[in-house]
């Protein structure tokens, strides 16, 4: 379910600009004149199978509630208890720039970390932005992907959603860098992370008219197209100016020695 949620989240951007592009004919907002290669499936049936399994979860379990979190919760504090996982998230984000190597990233989420756990009072406020410290959001499936692990093909994994064989295998181990896997109280623990999902979750309940055609389609070509812009094994159509500026950056701080 995780990967579904962000899967949403994460494609928002890509959309902003879609009518900028030529893409020529296509099903989805995502397909590409080389669709369907792009997007290759092998697994689909299993997949869909999957999928719809997500989908009457999500329709009959999560999303109830998503609506339910929204109408009694303000927004003041709804975006109260974002900020307060997005800090974590930070911090998760530094320990994989550090095993990405990418120094200036380590320092950035670090000191985003640092900033909004002191000032921001635990992360409930964004003080790091007004700072001008940039958030870089990562994952160890990216870091697999910068140490040269191969995609794999897609894969959708009930309750996680949309994935590939790399970012599979990033689950357990990255559970490690989350702090519910240090909460020893069951309770505290299944709370914590029941919140967070519902708040996600309740935060895109206004995204899905974005989606169209074929909903398995659209998440599968979104994540793909998202997950290979971000670790570079596909050129950027839609935001040159942020490949331009961490192309960069990059280059700055190998200069320098990093």
């Amino acid at each position: 379910m995780r990967y579904l949620i962000l899967t949403l989240f994460l494609s928002l951007s890509v959309l902003a600009h879609a009518e900028d592009d030529d893409w020529g004919e296509a099903t989805t907002a995502f397909d590409a004149p080389a669709g369907k290669d792009q997007y290759a499936d092998p697994w689909e049936d299993f997949n869909r199978k999957t999928f719809a399994f997500n989908e009457f979860m999500d329709r009959y379990g999560l999303k109830p509630v998503a609506k339910g979190y929204r109408k009694v919760t303000p927004q003041w504090m709804d975006d109260t208890v974002t900020r307060f996982y997005e800090n974590l998230r930070d911090f998760r984000s530094g320990l994989n720039s550090v095993l990405q190597w990418r120094w200036n990233h380590v320092g950035q989420n670090w000191g985003r970390f640092a900033v909004n756990s002191t000032l921001g009072i635990g992360g409930l406020f964004d003080v790091a932005t007004k700072v001008n410290l940039r958030k870089h959001n990562t994952d160890l499936g990216l870091t697999f992907a910068r140490w040269g692990v191969p995609e794999g093909p897609y894969l959708v994994l009930p309750f996680f959603g949309p994935s590939t064989g790399r970012d599979a295998a990033a689950i357990l181990p990255e559970d490690y860098m989350r702090l519910r896997h240090y909460i020893e109280h069951d309770l505290t623990r299944h709370s914590f992370t029941a919140v967070y999902i519902v708040d996600l979750r309740a935060d895109l309940l206004d995204l899905e008219k974005n989606i169209v055609g074929d909903r398995y389609t659209f998440l599968r070509n979104a994540y793909l197209q998202r997950r290979r812009f971000e670790t570079g094994d596909m050129p950027s159509l839609r935001f040159p100016d942020i490949e331009s500026r961490d192309s960069e950056q990059e280059q700055e701080y190998e200069d320098e020695g990093w």
